[in-house]
């Protein structure tokens, strides 16, 4: 993952741009960042290239999923919770993706609660990632929710046809796999805006391209995804 394979679309342009500056900025500027939106619009690609840009730069950054955040900090977690915590409380840059995970689970919450306010009080920066905005979060402190909108934050919405377009040209490329104008147009009208379900297309029809050894046509595309 990193920002030059991110396929920039408008509605993820602002969020792109934040991630950007969390990069470049100085840690006094710009702490935290919190990226929100639907599933598989690209929070976690902008997430983990976040960290790898930081990796890069020869900063230690960590990165976890929400739900193995909770499992390693919930309140039957084992006694490696406390070398967890300190691992992450003195990591460059923390990332925390699917921070969802963390609603009704109270231990988890003051655990990150800590973790982040150590990070900060060493200058250092925290990135979050959730399918909706932090001040909307369910079952989460407030104490914790204030602090997700302590620096900035960026939704990313739905993805264009010329975002739409660009993925499935670049999938289609990746596998070497020709798909033309035409059959691209086609797809824009029929399947859903979202990451995953257009890799799942594009693998179906190159599957099936393989196997009965045909040129991607839309009828073919028709029949291998059972579209009108």
């Amino acid at each position: 993952y990193s920002f030059s394979n991110f396929v920039v679309s408008k509605g993820s342009k602002i969020a792109f741009d934040a991630a950007r500056r969390f990069c470049n900025d100085p840690a006094t500027l710009f702490k935290t960042l919190y990226l929100f939106g639907g599933k598989n619009l690209g929070k976690t690609h902008l997430l983990i290239s976040i960290g790898n840009q930081f990796a890069s730069m020869g900063k230690k950054a960590l990165y976890i999923h929400g739900l193995d955040f909770v499992q390693k900090t919930d309140e039957n977690a084992n006694g490696s919770s406390g070398e967890f915590i300190s691992i992450l409380s003195n990591a460059d840059l923390f990332l925390l993706d699917a921070v969802d995970h963390i609603s009704n689970q109270p231990a988890s919450q003051k655990k990150l609660y800590l973790i982040f306010n150590s990070l900060i009080e060493k200058e250092k920066k925290v990135a979050f990632a959730g399918n909706c905005n932090p001040a909307n979060l369910e079952s989460t402190e407030s104490y914790l929710t204030s602090r997700f909108q302590w620096g900035m934050s960026a939704e990313l919405k739905s993805i264009d046809d010329n975002a739409t377009a660009k993925i499935i040209a670049k999938l289609a490329k990746d596998i070497g796999l020709i798909i033309p104008n035409k059959v691209v147009d086609y797809l824009l009208t029929r399947i859903p805006r979202d990451f995953m379900s257009i890799k799942h297309a594009i693998t179906k029809i190159n599957h099936e391209s393989y196997i009965l050894k045909k040129k991607v046509t839309v009828s073919l595309v028709k029949a291998t995804l059972n579209l009108p």
